[in-house]
C-alpha cells in the first residue's frame, strides 16, 4: 500500500474527499464481498441441511427397508438364576426345555508355600536354586496338543520361571505375601486344560519344592503319571509311545539329502570358478599362494609403526610392530590401488575356504549318490536309495534314534512310577472341564459357558441338577415398536427442520455487515442482525421445496399387502392436521398410544396391537414405505454436473459461484485503488500549487509592509 501524504494545507480533509469521491467503486466491491458471504453462509446451512438428509438415508432409513431387521425375536428364561438367553430373527418361537448339567472350568492349579534354605523371604528376583530342596531339573509342560519343557538351571530365578510358563502358555503368577505360584490355562474347557510333569528325577523333586507338584486322583498330571507308570515294555502301548517318541528315517530320505548337498555343492563350486579372482586351473593351494602374494607390491610401504615421539611400538613380546604407510601411498598416488588389492585378498581368502568347504562335501556326498551323465561333460547326481552306504547309515541313524527314545521313554515312565509315592506340597488343582447342557433332550457339550443353538444364543449361569427350565421364545413386539418409532423421530426432526428452513421470515434489506458496519453495533446487535440472514437463506428455497414436498407425498402412500392396500394411517401414525399441528410441524407424524407424545397417547395404541397380531403386515408396509422413500432421496442425491454424489443441493455450482466472486472482488479492489491514486495525485498537484501561491502570497506582504 503506498504511503500518502496529503492534507498538509490547513483547512483540507483529502482522504475525506477522495473517500466520498471513490465511495461509488467501494460500495460495489462492499456489495460483492456481501454476495459472495451470503454464498458462504448458505454453503454452510445447506450442508448442515444435507448431513441431515444422508444420515437418515443411510441409517434408520436404510436399515428399514429390509424385513430382515424388523425380524426380532425376544426369549424368556423361567429362572433367570439358571441360564441368560437371547433370540436372533431365526429362532423358533415356541417353548423350550433346559438343563444346565455342568459348567465349564478352567485348568487351575493353587501352589503350596515354598521356603527359601537360609529362612529369607521369597521374591520374584530370588533363585530357584535357594528353594529349599530344589535341583536343576526339567519340567514338561502341556497346553491342549502344545508341549514344551523348561530345564531349571542354577541361576534362574523365580519371574523367570513365571515368563517361561507364560512362553508355555499359561497364565502364571507368584505372590510374595502368600509365597505360592498361581498357574491356570487362558482359555476354559477340558481340551484346554494343561500338566506339568517332570521330565527327570530332579524335575520331580524341582515340582516338590516349587510346590507345584499335584497328586489328587483326578488331575490331569496324575493321570498322566498313572498312564505312563502303566505303561508295560513290549505292549501296544508302549511301543505307540516309543513310536511316537523317535523319527524313523528311510533309504529314500537319505540318498536325497545325500543328493541336494551333491548339487548345492557343485553349483557353489561352479560359482567360485566363475569369480574373476579364481583363474582358471587354480587348487586351493595355488589360490592360497596368489592371494598371500597379491600385497608384494607394496611392501615398500610396510615399514615398522612409530609412535608420537617417531620411536618404533613395540607389541608384549618386543617385537616391533609392522603397518602400512598409507599417507606416503596417497603421495604416491597408489592408496587406491592398494586398498583394492587388500579387498581382492579378503575376496579371495573367502573363495578359498568356500572352495575347499564344498570340496569335502562333494567328496563325502560322491559315495551315496549315482551320478547321470548330461553329456556335455557335467553330470547330475541322483539319490540312489539302493546304495550300501545308505542302507548302512539309515539303520544306524534308526537304531541310534530308537536306543535314545527307548532310553527316554523308561526314564519317563520310572519318573512317573516315582511320583505316584510323592506326596503334594499343598498344591491344590482345578481341573478344566467342558460345559454340559441338555436342550429339548439333547445333549451340547462347549468348552465356554455360551452355546449358539438354532438362533438362540444361552449362556448358562448354574447348574439346574434334576430341575427343569422353559425357554419362551417369541416376536419381540417392544424391539418392532421401538425400531419404527426411532425411524419417525428421526424423519420428523428432519422434516421439521425442512420446514423451518423453508418457511422462514424475510430478511429482505438485511445484508451481511461490513467491518466499519459492525464496530458501530455492539457485538449481540451485530450476532442478531446476522442471524436473521443466516435463518433465511434457504426460505422458499425451490431445491429444498422440491424434496420436502417429494418426502410428505411419499409417506402419504399406500401399499399392496396380501391383496389389501394399507397407509401409515392403518397403523394409527398419522399427521395432526394443518390447523392442529404446532408451526412448522405440519409434515410430523405421530404414532397413536405413543406414551412419549402428549398429543396422541391417550389414543388406542393401534401400532403395538398390530405388531402382535399381524407383523408380517406392519413389517411388509414398513419395508415397502422404507423402499420408495429411500430409492427417492437416492436419486435426488446423485451426482450431475452441479452436484456431488449424495448431495441433494448444486455444491458445485455453488463452489463456483464463491469462486467467481474472488475475481469479481479483486477486480472490484483495484478500481478502487486506481482512483484513489488518481485523486491523491489531483489533491497532491493541487496543494503543492496552494502552498507555492501561499508563499508567494507571504513574501509579497512582507514586501509591502516594509515600504
Amino acid at each position: 500500500m503506498p504511503v500518502r501524504l496529503s492534507g498538509m494545507v490547513p483547512g483540507m480533509d483529502t482522504e475525506s474527499l477522495v473517500s466520498a469521491l471513490v465511495s461509488s467503486y467501494s460500495v460495489k466491491k462492499d456489495n460483492l464481498v456481501k454476495a459472495q458471504t451470503k454464498v458462504s453462509w448458505k454453503q454452510e446451512k445447506w450442508k448442515t441441511m444435507n448431513t441431515s438428509i444422508y444420515k437418515f438415508y443411510s441409517g434408520k432409513l436404510s436399515s428399514a427397508r429390509f424385513s430382515s431387521n424388523f425380524s426380532l425375536k425376544t426369549s424368556k428364561v423361567s429362572n433367570s438364576n439358571y441360564a441368560s438367553v437371547t433370540a436372533s430373527s431365526s429362532a423358533v418361537a415356541g417353548t423350550q426345555s433346559l438343563k444346565v448339567k455342568q459348567l465349564a472350568a478352567t485348568g487351575y492349579l493353587t501352589g503350596g508355600e515354598i521356603t527359601l534354605a537360609d529362612g529369607g523371604k521369597v521374591t520374584g528376583s530370588s533363585k530357584l536354586s535357594d528353594v529349599t530342596g530344589l535341583d536343576s531339573g526339567s519340567i514338561n509342560i502341556k497346553v491342549g496338543d502344545k508341549s514344551s519343557t523348561i530345564n531349571i538351571t542354577e541361576d534362574m530365578t523365580v519371574n523367570q520361571f513365571v515368563a517361561k510358563l507364560k512362553d508355555a502358555g499359561l497364565n502364571a503368577n507368584f505372590d510374595e505375601n502368600n509365597k505360592r505360584f498361581f498357574i491356570s490355562s487362558k482359555t476354559s474347557g477340558k481340551d484346554n486344560d494343561f500338566s506339568l510333569t517332570a521330565g527327570d528325577t530332579n524335575g520331580l523333586n524341582s515340582l516338590k519344592s516349587l510346590g507345584i507338584f499335584v497328586a489328587e486322583a483326578d488331575s490331569a498330571e496324575n493321570a498322566e503319571y498313572s498312564r505312563l507308570a502303566g505303561l508295560v515294555e513290549g505292549s501296544d502301548e508302549y511301543n505307540a509311545e516309543l513310536e511316537s517318541m523317535y523319527s524313523k528315517v528311510t533309504a529314500k530320505s537319505v540318498a536325497t539329502t545325500y543328493a541336494n548337498r551333491y548339487n548345492s555343492a557343485s553349483e557353489a563350486l561352479g560359482k567360485i570358478k566363475d569369480n574373476e579372482l579364481w583363474q582358471e586351473g587354480d587348487t586351493a593351494e595355488t589360490a592360497k599362494l596368489r592371494r598371500d602374494s597379491m600385497l608384494d607390491a607394496y611392501s615398500s610401504y610396510y615399514k615398522p609403526k612409530l609412535d608420537d615421539e617417531g620411536n618404533e611400538v613395540k607389541n608384549d613380546e618386543g617385537e616391533t610392530v609392522y603397518e602400512y604407510d598409507t599417507e606416503a601411498m596417497k603421495e604416491a598416488g597408489v592408496y587406491e590401488d592398494y586398498t583394492k588389492a587388500v579387498k581382492d585378498k579378503e575376496s579371495l581368502s573367502s573363495l578359498i575356504d568356500s572352495y575347499e568347504e564344498n570340496t569335502k562335501i562333494l567328496g563325502n556326498a560322491a559315495d551315496y549318490v549315482s551320478l547321470s551323465d548330461n553329456g556335455d561333460g557335467t553330470y547330475t547326481a541322483k539319490a540312489n536309495e539302493a546304495n550300501q552306504k545308505v542302507l548302512d547309515e539309515v539303520d544306524k541313524t534308526n537304531a541310534d534314534s530308537y536306543a535314545t527314545a527307548k532310553a527316554a521313554l523308561d526314564d519317563k515312565i520310572a519318573i512317573a512310577k516315582a511320583a505316584g509315592s510323592t506326596i503334594s506340597n499343598g498344591a491344590v488343582r482345578i481341573k478344566g472341564q467342558d460345559s454340559e447342557i441338555e436342550l429339548n433332550g439333547a445333549k451340547f457339550t462347549n468348552n465356554t459357558n455360551n452355546y449358539s443353538i438354532n438362533g438362540l444364543t444361552i449362556q448358562a449361569l448354574a447348574e439346574t441338577g434334576n430341575e427343569e427350565v422353559s425357554i419362551t421364545t417369541d416376536t419381540d413386539v417392544d424391539g418392532i415398536y421401538d425400531m419404527i418409532k426411532d425411524m419417525f423421530k428421526e424423519y420428523n426432526e428432519l422434516i421439521k427442520s425442512m420446514d423451518v428452513a423453508y418457511n422462514a421470515s424475510s430478511a429482505k434489506g438485511y445484508e451481511p455487515l461490513t467491518s466499519e458496519e459492525k464496530e458501530a453495533m455492539s457485538e449481540d446487535e451485530a450476532k442478531k442482525w446476522e442471524d436473521k440472514i443466516k435463518d433465511s437463506l434457504l426460505r422458499k428455497d425451490t431445491t429444498l421445496g422440491t424434496i420436502m414436498n417429494s418426502m410428505k407425498t411419499i409417506m402419504m402412500s399406500s401399499f399392496k399387502v396380501d391383496g389389501k392396500d394399507y397407509s401409515l394411517a392403518s397403523f394409527g401414525i398419522n399427521t395432526l392436521g394443518y390447523f392442529s399441528s404446532p408451526e412448522n410441524e405440519t409434515g410430523v407424524f405421530h404414532i397413536d398410544g405413543d406414551k412419549d407424545d402428549s398429543h396422541t397417547s391417550a389414543n388406542t395404541d393401534k401400532l403395538r396391537e398390530m405388531i402382535a397380531n399381524d407383523p408380517d403386515t406392519v413389517i411388509s408396509f414398513m419395508s415397502q414405505l422404507s423402499t420408495k422413500l429411500y430409492t427417492d432421496l437416492g436419486n435426488k442425491m446423485a451426482s450431475s454436473s452441479v452436484s456431488s454424489a449424495y448431495t441433494v443441493y448444486n455444491d458445485k455450482q455453488m463452489s463456483t459461484q464463491y469462486s467467481e466472486y474472488n475475481t469479481k472482488i479483486k477486480d472490484a479492489e483495484s478500481q478502487v485503488t486506481k482512483w484513489e491514486d488518481y485523486y491523491y495525485k489531483k489533491f497532491s498537484a493541487m496543494e503543492t500549487a496552494m502552498a507555492q501561491l501561499n508563499s508567494q502570497t507571504s513574501s509579497l506582504t512582507g514586501l509591502f509592509g516594509n515600504s
